[in-house]
């Protein structure tokens, strides 16, 4: 467990938080560059209706928070990572070698220094490990030390090598993106300065007159645009209005040609699945960079108050839901959407669901809509914390349904990196920030999540309201909630009943006696009332076995229990048992194992019997495939995209 020896100084109150406010800019005096008289006139129009938790007052505990510990010890906090995971990041952008390994074609090095940083920056608040903060305040000072006279900070040694087969400005807006967010973190106004002179050199080069930003890089500029998440935030700590215009330069430039990609606003208003948008699906269709240029759609929205920005993103995110989240909460085909959900098969890269949690996030956030922590359950429990290595060390590319898991290969000949490797950690932070949350306006407290820990909101009247959360979930179905106040106060609370769990079936009581639901909504129980320190809310919900069928391939099941999928594995049988067709039915009754009982290296292991009395072993998704060590060879990083864990596993079973 972390030792997070956080002491809660009054003036961490006063940092910014963009994420959740979006609005706070410090006066120009108080900075060391030169600042629009705009910046004083900087508001947004459409305010989040919910607020998220602040990872300081969060401490996650069970399943999600070891795991969560385990990375950010071994990624984040270790002298290894100080030493050498972040610095061969920085020294990317010293040597800009990423245009100079292939002629003609550019690398992605440049990437990783600012997915470190956004992952350390939220580390940091969750842990107060100072530590942490030193190594974000050395590595930036690096970066910025690398700044050119004219702005440039690349890691291109050609900055206007934008166009064809290259992630320039994709690098450029991750390091934007962790200038920004070490900026919160540091309060320097050098960092924000050089984030300002980077985004201005980058706008001579791509832009209106320029090459045009859906012409640079790969699939039609979505890497590129993916940049508009940053460029708000730097509008919003500037107040320089030329970077909203250049955000929406970018909207507008998605529509430049009719009938052509990415049309992320015109095509998101038809409520035409995603994968049907155009043709030539390979070419553009990629899941990670296209669920991000969403996100950054309704950063977007929420500064200029479009409502066509926030349907479209609505649309596209039911789209995805309906049409490429497969059952483990993993988004499209080998991060490409092709109308992923409809088929058994599945390759998903756990950078898209870092991306589609986010999305998620955001919408809920915005709108107060409790149903999108559905998504975020389900990711978290089979994706998430099964996408880490068991010694938290390193990760999987891609994750299998009925195929191998995929490991992350080195990536652009460094030593320590790679892509979803880099994103997973801010992934599991991020559920801190919405397993208790509370409205912006009135007295309501949600519960979203239910992963065991100690967590705080502040109401609208400005109260703080401490929630213990108590919980075997989803090993079983017994929740326990305990305030912790400084004094009574009045409160709805808003439990998530889940998708997948009957009205009926979720029992709630009241330091011991059954209260009925207030709430007229269907997936929400809502108590209405005053509460006061060492106040109970017991939750029994029963965890239903289901069988979950592909219209198109019927002779295909799979069984879920709760959020959680289950998996036939070569861990529990032998292969040449787990490929027999097997008869299922609804009445399936599955057996949990005890931890003397079940399998060495597995969380959870039951034993069911099929409707022909024969049994058949089971465990979580999320325990195939841990057992892979990092690679070493730099050298073969392209060679290494095939790498299959040992473990065989298989979510989609052929019936009889």
């Amino acid at each position: 467990m972390i030792d997070k020896k956080r002491i809660k100084e009054d003036t961490r109150a006063i940092q910014v938080v963009v994420i959740t406010t979006l609005a706070l800019i410090f006066a120009a005096s108080e900075m060391g560059f030169s600042q629009s008289q705009e910046a004083a006139k900087v508001r947004i129009k459409v305010k989040d209706k919910l607020r998220m938790a602040k990872l300081g007052d969060v401490h996650m505990a069970g399943k999600i928070g070891d795991e969560l510990d385990l990375v950010v010890r071994k990624r984040i906090s270790s002298d290894f990572a100080a030493n050498e995971i972040i610095p061969e990041a920085t020294q990317a952008f010293e040597t800009r070698m990423d245009d100079q390994f292939h002629e003609g074609r550019g690398l992605w090095q440049g990437e990783f220094w600012g997915k470190w940083v956004l992952s350390a920056v939220a580390a940091y608040e969750y842990t107060g490990d100072e530590t942490i903060k030193a190594t974000i305040r050395k590595e930036t000072d690096r970066l910025i030390a690398t700044q050119d006279a004219n702005g440039y900070i690349g890691s291109y040694k050609n900055s206007a090598f934008v166009s064809g087969n290259v992630w320039n400005v994709w690098n450029r807006k991750y390091a934007l993106w962790g200038l920004v967010e070490a900026y919160q973190t540091l309060q320097d106004p050098k960092v924000l300065a050089a984030a300002q002179r980077m985004m201005d050199h980058l706008m001579t080069e791509v832009g209106p007159g320029k090459v045009e930003v859906v012409d640079t890089g790969n699939f039609y500029g979505l890497p590129s645009s993916s940049i508009l998440t940053p460029l708000v935030k730097l509008y919003l700590y500037s107040g320089e209005k030329k970077y909203l215009d250049y955000a929406e330069y970018i909207v507008q430039s998605w529509e430049s040609v009719p009938g052509s990609p990415p049309a992320i606003v015109q095509k998101g208003l038809t409520k035409t699945p995603v994968h049907e948008w155009f043709p030539d699906k390979g070419k553009w269709t990629k899941a990670y960079e296209f669920i991000s240029c969403v996100e950054g759609l309704v950063d977007l929205y929420q500064v200029v108050g479009k409502e066509d920005y926030l349907q479209a993103a609505r649309n596209i995110f039911a789209s995805i839901q309906k049409n490429e989240r497969v059952i483990t909460g993993g988004i499209g085909y080998h991060d490409k959407l092709v109308g992923a959900s409809l088929k058994p098969t599945g390759l998903n890269e756990p950078c898209d669901v870092v991306y589609w949690e986010r999305l998620a996030t955001k919408l809920m956030t915005l709108t107060g809509d409790q149903s999108y922590a559905n998504e975020i359950e389900r990711l978290s429990y089979n994706i998430l914390i099964g996408s880490i290595s068991a010694n938290g060390e390193w990760g999987l590319r891609r994750m299998g349904l009925n195929e191998p898991h995929l490991i992350s290969p080195l990536h652009c000949f460094t030593k320590n990196h790679q892509c979803c490797v880099a994103n997973v950690p801010r992934g599991l932070l991020q559920l801190g920030e919405v397993v208790l949350m509370s409205d912006q306006t009135k007295n309501n407290l949600l519960v979203n999540l239910y992963i065991p820990g100690t967590y705080q909101a502040v109401l609208s009247d400005n109260k703080i309201a401490g929630l213990t959360v108590e919980t075997r979930y989803p090993k079983d179905g017994e929740i326990i909630l305990i305030f912790d106040s400084e004094g009574p106060f009045k409160s709805n609370v808003s439990l998530r009943i889940p998708d997948w769990c009957n009205d009926n079936d979720f029992q709630v009581k009241v330091n011991g006696k059954s209260v009925a639901n207030q709430s007229s909504g269907k997936g929400v129980f809502s108590i209405n009332q005053s509460w006061k320190k060492g106040d109970r809310i017991s939750i029994n919900m029963g965890l239903p076995v289901r069988l979950i069928s592909i219209p198109e391939e019927p002779t295909y099941k799979a069984i879920m229990r709760g959020p959680l999928v289950l998996a036939r594995c070569s861990l529990l049988e032998p292969i040449e048992v787990m490929v027999k067709p097997v008869t299922l039915d609804a009445s399936m009754v599955l057996t949990p194992l005890s931890n003397s009982e079940k399998t060495a290296n597995v969380w959870l292991e039951f034993e069911g019997k099929t409707s022909d009395g024969k049994i058949i072993k089971l465990c979580d998704y999320a325990s195939t495939g841990k057992e892979y060590d990092k690679p070493q060879d730099p050298t073969a990083w392209e060679a290494m995209i095939k790498n299959e864990v040992e473990t065989t596993s298989i979510v989609w079973l052929k019936t009889q």
